[in-house]
């Protein structure tokens, strides 16, 4: 309890913790951020996208948005 008062007495302002879905969307968002990864790792190794990789980028990217909506 301190290191609150501390801080509002020296004049920071503080915010509210983030709710619990935070940490499972940060979780969910780096998965997918490591997929989209693999898929960019993958096709500069072959020098080129097969419409399937593209395809699944874009899912990926899709259901990120997706995610970060329902949390706000």
């Amino acid at each position: 309890m301190e290191p609150v008062l501390r801080k509002l007495v020296m004049g920071t302002q503080l915010r509210p913790r983030p709710p619990d879905t935070y940490a499972a969307l940060l979780r969910e968002l780096s998965a997918i951020g490591a997929n989209v990864n693999q898929i960019a790792h993958n096709t500069n190794i072959k020098k080129a996208a097969d419409r399937a990789d593209i395809d699944e980028a874009a899912r990926l990217i899709r259901q990120a948005w997706r995610l970060v909506k329902e949390a706000l």
